[in-house]
């Protein structure tokens, strides 16, 4: 399984990611699925989700000490559309890892509900969890939800999490406009940016997939 794309729908509800391995998950069909992944020893799951509608139900375990999840969501509704998106992460062991990073777009009237949390339980120990969300209108409506939390029951551990909820601002086109690009122009520069940011694990096994999420979640109404 290393290096090469498997893609999500076409597995049972539970994957087992045996020891030493290295998985790439993609899932990108819009479809509403619940899914549990579980990580042994040592294995490493690179999972990256590519939705403009659908429910993704995700829950990554690592049973296994070494093992470690990067977990990479880009979303983005357009006019009617919904994701509604649960991505928790659990440790169960000592010395593992997990990051989580979730980028969603919302135009008018589309509509994105997370609920995105890492848990550390009762005397696990050496762990590094991170999550991050941001969120991003760009019609003059939607409705974006985020709640992305850490559940810590236990010391010896690095954990952060962060939320931002916003629109593309004057201050960050401040230096593309000087530079002669008009607003639209500048603000397809920093989303394709962004976007790129959470594909850009996928470009270096197949680049033909990792432009096609890209133009899957860059669809930008000037």
């Amino acid at each position: 399984m290393k290096n090469q794309i498997q893609y999500l729908h076409l597995f049972p509800q539970t994957i087992h990611i045996p020891s030493n391995e290295s998985w790439i998950i993609l899932d990108s069909e819009n479809n509403n699925t619940e899914q549990v992944i579980i990580l042994a020893e040592w294995a490493k799951l690179d999972f990256y989700s590519a939705r403009t509608s659908g429910k993704l139900h995700l829950r990554i375990i690592h049973q296994g000490a070494g093992s470690n999840s990067q977990i990479q969501c880009g979303f983005h509704t357009q006019e009617n559309e919904k994701i509604e998106a649960i991505i928790k992460s659990s440790f169960e062991v000592n010395d593992a890892s997990s990051e989580i990073y979730i980028l969603s777009l919302a135009e008018t009237d589309g509509e994105v509900l997370l609920d995105s949390s890492i848990e550390i339980q009762e005397g696990v120990k050496r762990i590094v969890g991170r999550l991050k969300e941001r969120h991003i209108f760009l019609g003059s409506g939607g409705k974006i939800r985020g709640i992305p939390a850490l559940i810590v029951h236990s010391d010896d551990i690095e954990a952060s999490h962060a939320l931002a909820i916003d629109r593309i601002s004057d201050e960050e086109l401040f230096y593309l406009r000087s530079r002669g690009f008009n607003r639209d122009e500048g603000t397809g520069l920093l989303l394709d940016g962004a976007i790129s940011e959470i594909f850009t694990g996928l470009k270096k096994v197949d680049e033909e997939m990792y432009n096609k999420c890209k133009e899957k979640i860059f669809v930008f109404s000037q």
